[in-house]
Order: C-alpha cells, then structure tokens, then sequence
C-alpha cells in the first residue's frame, strides 16, 4: 500500500507530520529534551498520568535523533493503567 495524505487534508493545505515520539497519541513534548540531540542517556524521573492519576520511576519513551533505531524497553510509550499517551509527564526527581 502507498501512504496518501487523507483528501481533506489535501485540498485545505494541511499535512500531519508524524511525531518524534512513539506509541499512541500526539502529545507535545516538553522543551527539556530539545537542545540535546541525543536523549537515550536520560536520567529516571516520575512518569505521571493525567488522566488516571498514576505514577511510577521511569521514563516516557522518545526516538533519539542521534539513534532512531535504539529502543529502550523500560520505557513507557502509554500508560499502564488507561493506556493513554497524550497525557503522560515527566517530572526531574
């Protein structure tokens, strides 16, 4: 199958752009990460849910511009509980 932009997007001018983070959602992230182009040596911090009120010691899973391919599997790409991404945060401990 070919990717094609939808046929309303095309016609208003409007493209999406795929996200830089991986799992479910579109969430914006935080401007900490964005001066370092590598984020795989990240330190811990506390993943907090939004919605549901969870929280644990981890990290929200990025792709590293540096390397694409490297995935950490501790990382959290959604929430356990809700299984909603667009909503985690990261907090530095």
């Amino acid at each position: 199958m070919e990717a094609r932009t939808p046929v309303a997007a095309a016609a208003r001018g409007k493209i999406f752009k795929a996200p830089k983070r991986c799992g479910r959602g579109v969430p914006e992230i935080t401007n900490a990460y964005k001066d370092k182009k590598c984020s795989c040596r990240r330190d811990k911090a506390i993943v907090f849910c939004r919605v549901c009120g969870f929280h644990c010691h981890g990290r929200i899973r990025l792709t590293c511009e540096q390397h694409p391919r490297v995935t950490f599997l501790l990382d959290l790409s959604e929430c356990p509980r809700c299984h909603t991404s667009a909503f985690l945060d990261e907090y530095k401990v």
